[in-house]
């Protein structure tokens, strides 16, 4: 005889539970009892109530507690029928071809992946859709039809294959009754939900054929029992067990406290903190649960915050494996484009999971690559070219540093691996492309599968390799997800509407590993961490109820596009209405589950800026702990009540919590309590804090005095170049970084739009360099006075050609239209120096007898520079090359910096020759030029020339007397100095950045120099940098002996 027993959720359905199993034995031990429960929840709580025993007697035997499709699986196997399963790889292939063979409404979002998921989505639950409600839907709307149509094909094609999907095999199970249910025994329905259609019609079918038992979980609100109620007595045929008769009639649950906190985040540490008073009062882990309305934010951060804690916690999978880095790097590497592969694409690939590289299978260098493909230049589709370019240039410095006698074994070597690193990564980049391209070659499913197979074990690593079993365990069950569902796409070929494509691949994949969420632990071993839909198979001793706020639970109403509510109701489909009654129903078991339960809702959303309200469903709670039956849900704050309890903020929590949730939360309260906390790192931070607040110069702000290394450019013959401590004037902390720690900002090469303008003064630079080296090897230079021949012109065209072409394959002229416009520009700003050439020498009377003459490199004696130090007189060895050097009839000699850019940080030189050390070049260039001549002691002329097309033609004239001698001895002592004592205070620019970033060592994010100009502000005035400021800043010394 069937039964419908009603009982609370909790524990009261355990008690019903025992007694129904008892009833099913009539008292014989061994007669079997099948229990069907609606998940692996309920089933091991099942074994573990019924483990006690029953009927006076320890323990229990004879007992299959299963769920009701494993039941069914079990019933079609015994028939010796074979079942070929239905994949999300299928599904998926079935509906994109039956979606190309006739879209119909669909055409236009067709090649949408996110299609096909909402397709499939709307599938599964079409699939359990009687046929008049499939009709229903499919008169609904042009839409509708469509939708139905697909539905159709592709069940028809699954039929024709020999499929069966988890609805089949209920459907076949039912058939096979009342045949397979002998050996099953009394059958107890443990906690079922409302069925769906073919779910109903099994369990009729078995009711029918053995004796079934329903034990109906319900919550004491009868719109909420009802439906399911209803559904029962229909399938069983009979009426509940009146109260009383087996269980007492439950009541309507509410939580024993409320807890509201600021946001989301402090209400998990709220439930942290009391998830540990709990553990520390006796109570075991396994008996409290926390459940959570959505898994997004709750589930990863109760996880996150209970692993810190150190606390075991088991659950239903947080993150799917689609997630999971294996399987994310593996979706990107299919993602590229072999025809059009992109740097940035590349990269992102590489830092998604280890990949893997060389015979060796070493894991790829990201950053060192990175730094290469950047300095390469390398854009979308230009890898061969730039690398090679990159490659041919690396090797000319590497010999040319092989023959440089100067050059020590460690600069050779760190060349030998630079080039080395290029020469790997354009053979990685070969590889790649010629194993992307296999893919998108492949004719078959099966040829596919199997590349895809090969590139994963080639790139990532097969899942049964060392290193794959060395990752974590969600990687390595990515890993083997993803080789079974490549495995097994050869299937696919026989239904296939046409060749297969990466894409389809990876959208099949993709699928595929969303529908895979590993648990989280094992039931029974920690707290339980689950959505509050797991409710209803729980039996605690304490719950928390987190996110009871109204737009989190029952959450806001999303309108379903390919199934709308209108639709639903005329198919008799599931509403809006009945999963809002089925979440409440959630709810409610929640309550009841446990004889203390604790409901917390966050008063706002701090990651959005919005005030939230409490739950509808919370509020019979609030009422009651408040006792105010009419307490309405705006007004919530105002009532007051013993257990109902305010978490003000997160420092709150911390400061005066009743225990603190964790390590971090401990060690907070500590410092805040004034205590000791004897942590290195801490006390590190403080340090710097409390140092970058004084006004004296600290290693925290950059002095470095006595650490060991230090350059000393006084010491032995090591040459210092005018332009390096040109750049430690204008910021020494940004030559400190970029000359001493050999950091520097790179460029994203897709970011270049125009040519900058150091490369357009490089340009000019190289190109009369060369043009004046060929003249002056041919003797053809112009004498004194004359112009540059047509011939020269001609060369100079050929010559800038050759340069420009060089600077384009580095990936430094921007957008090919902007850069085509710029060459011609450039071959005029060329021309027109020629002309100015023409017309100074002319007038000078003079001719060119120099172009970048060096000094002090590659073998050529320095130049020996008096210096003033603050601690006595040196000399300084200087190198460089000299720009340009002509010579008038009269035996003069000229010097001349050509400068392409602005004039305007020159027009200090008339007052300061040196500019705060910022102009060092020409002085060290003449003496060059007087010892290259032999002109020492004899007049000389020096002058910065602009030829830009800004600022044309003009001249900025430096006076080589005794007075700039002076000055110069005194600002290289100063610099020397300062680099030799550990100075490198930052100087940020005056201005804000603009358009660019003026020093990206001061502003490494581009947000601003606020922070360090008031730091380098306040310290400015310390003794220790005193010689240093007076030729940076004397302002600055007056104003600290103002001060003091």
């Amino acid at each position: 005889m069937n039964r419908l027993i009603t009982a609370g959720f909790g524990a009261p359905a355990l008690q019903a539970l025992r007694r129904a199993v008892e009833h099913a034995k009539h008292g014989d031990p061994l007669a079997p009892v099948t229990i069907l429960c609606p998940d692996n929840i309920a089933a091991v709580a099942a074994r573990r109530a019924l483990a006690h025993g029953i009927g006076g007697r320890p323990g229990v035997a004879a007992i299959d507690v299963t769920t009701t499709r494993r039941l069914a699986e079990h019933l079609v196997q015994a028939t010796g029928a074979t079942t070929r399963p239905v994949t999300s790889a299928l599904l998926t292939a079935l509906w994109r071809r039956e979606l190309e063979r006739a879209p119909g409404v669909f055409a236009p979002v067709i090649d949408r992946p996110a299609t096909v998921r909402a397709l499939v989505r709307a599938h599964h639950e079409l699939r359990d859709a009687p046929a008049v409600a499939l009709r229903a839907v499919a008169e609904g709307s042009h839409l509708g039809a469509d939708l139905v149509r697909l539905h159709r094909a592709v069940l028809a094609a699954l039929v024709s294959d020999g499929r069966q999907d988890a609805a089949a095999i209920l459907e076949a199970a039912a058939a096979h009754l009342p045949d397979g249910a002998a050996h099953l025994g009394p059958v107890i329905l443990h906690l079922p939900g409302e069925p769906e259609a073919t779910e109903a019609t099994f369990l009729r079918a078995l009711a029918a054929a053995t004796p079934l038992t329903a034990i109906l979980g319900t919550t004491g609100n009868p719109a909420v029992d009802a439906p399911a109620t209803a559904a029962f007595t229909t399938i069983l045929g009979v009426e509940a067990d009146p109260p009383g008769a087996t269980t007492p009639h439950p009541t309507e649950p509410i939580a024993g406290a409320v807890v509201h906190t600021s946001d989301s985040d402090e209400e998990v540490r709220e439930a942290l903190r009391r998830t540990r008073r709990l553990l520390a009062a006796g109570t075991p882990a396994h008996r409290i649960a926390l459940l959570y309305p959505v898994a997004a934010p709750y589930a990863r951060l109760l996880h996150d915050h209970l692993a810190a804690a150190g606390i075991a916690a088991n659950g239903p999978g947080v993150r799917p494996l689609r997630d999971r880095a294996i399987a994310d790097a593996f979706l990107a590497l299919l993602a590229l484009d072999p025809e059009r592969l992109d740097r940035i694409a590349v990269f992102d690939w590489f830092g998604r999971a280890p990949i893997l590289h060389g015979a060796a299978a070493r894991v790829v260098p990201r950053t060192a690559w990175d730094r290469i493909a950047r300095e390469a230049g390398v854009t979308r589709g230009t890898w061969a070219p730039r690398l090679a370019d990159h490659t041919e240039r690396l090797t000319g410095i590497l010999a040319a540093t092989r023959e440089d006698p100067e050059a020590s074994e460690a600069t050779i070597a760190h060349h030998e691996r630079a080039l080395a690193a290029a020469q790997d990564l354009a053979a990685f980049i070969t590889e790649l492309t010629e194993t992307l391209r296999a893919g998108r070659e492949a004719t078959t499913w099966a040829d596919l599968g199997a590349w895809a197979a090969r590139t994963f074990a080639r790139y990532l690593g097969a899942a049964a390799s060392a290193r794959m079993t060395r990752l974590p365990q969600d990687e390595q069950r990515a890993a083997t997800a993803i080789e079974t569902t490549l495995g097994g796409l050869g299937e696919l070929d026989a239904i296939a509407a046409g060749p297969p494509s990466v894409a389809d691949l990876a959208e099949i994949l993709a699928v595929d590993l969303d529908g895979h969420r590993p648990r989280v632990g094992r039931f029974g071993e920690g707290v339980f961490v689950g959505p509050i839909g797991a409710a209803t198979s729980l039996e605690t001793d304490h719950t928390i109820v987190l996110g009871l706020a109204e737009d989190l639970y029952p959450g806001r109403h999303r309108v379903d596009p390919l199934l709308p509510d209108a639709v639903r109701r005329s198919a008799g489909l599931r509403t809006d209405a009945d999963r809002l009654r089925e979440r409440h129903r959630a709810l409610l078991a929640a309550l009841a589950c446990a004889p203390e339960v604790t409901a917390t809702f966050p008063r706002g959303d701090l990651r959005r800026g919005a005030e939230r309200l409490p739950s509808r469903w919370l509020m019979p709670t609030l009422r009651a702990l408040t006792r105010t039956p009419d307490l309405q849900a705006t007004g919530w704050s105002e009532a007051s009540s013993d257990r109902l309890h305010a978490v003000a903020s997160h420092w709150e929590g911390v400061a005066r919590g009743a225990d603190p949730g964790s390590e971090q939360e401990w060690r907070l309260r500590r410092i805040t309590g004034g205590d000791p906390l004897h942590d290195g790192r801490l006390a590190a931070a403080l340090e710097l804090l409390a140092a970058r607040a004084e006004e004296s110069f600290t290693r925290f702000d950059g002095n470095v005095a006595g650490v060991a290394g230090l350059p000393d450019f006084t010491a032995g013959d090591r040459a210092i170049a005018p332009t390096t401590l040109e750049r430690y004037a204008g910021c020494p902390h940004a030559y400190f970084q970029e000359r001493l720690l050999n950091v520097r900002p790179l460029e994203e090469p897709e970011e270049i739009l125009t040519l900058s303008p150091a490369d357009l003064g490089t340009i000019i630079h190289e190109v009369m360099d060369r043009l004046t080296s060929e003249a002056k090897a041919a003797g053809t230079l112009p004498g004194f006075g004359e112009p540059w021949s047509a011939a020269h012109r001609r060369r100079m065209g050929e010559i800038a050609g050759e340069v420009m072409d060089a600077v384009e394959r580095r990936g430094l002229t921007g957008h090919p239209r902007l850069w085509e416009r710029e060459r011609e520009l450039i071959l005029g700003d060329l021309t027109a120096v020629l002309d100015l050439d023409d017309a100074a020498h002319a007038t000078q009377r003079s001719r060119l007898i120099a172009s970048e003459l060096a000094f002090g490199q590659r073998g050529l004696a320095p130049v020996q520079v008096p210096i003033e130090m603050p601690d006595g007189a040196a000399h300084l060895a200087m190198r460089g090359s000299a720009d340009r050097v002509e010579e008038t009839s009269e035996g003069r000699l000229i010097v001349t910096d050509l400068k392409t850019g602005s004039s305007r940080t020159f027009k200090d030189i008339a007052q300061d020759p040196v500019v705060a050390g910022t102009k060092l070049q020409l002085p060290a260039y003449a003496m060059a030029a007087q010892r290259e001549f032999g002109h020492e002691g004899q007049e000389i002329e020096a002058a910065y020339w602009f030829v830009g097309r800004k600022y044309h033609d003009e001249r900025v004239e430096v006076r080589l007397d005794e007075d700039l001698a002076s000055r110069y001895a005194r600002a290289l002592g100063a610099l020397v100095a300062g680099i030799r004592d550990g100075q490198f205070i930052p100087r940020p620019p005056q201005e804000d950045d603009f358009s660019w970033v003026k020093c990206p060592y001061c502003n490494p994010d581009g947000v601003g120099y606020g922070h360090v100009r008031t730091g380098a502000y306040r310290k400015r005035t310390d003794p220790a940098l005193a010689d240093l400021f007076a030729l940076l800043d004397p302002g600055a010394l007056a104003e600290g002996s103002d001060l003091g």
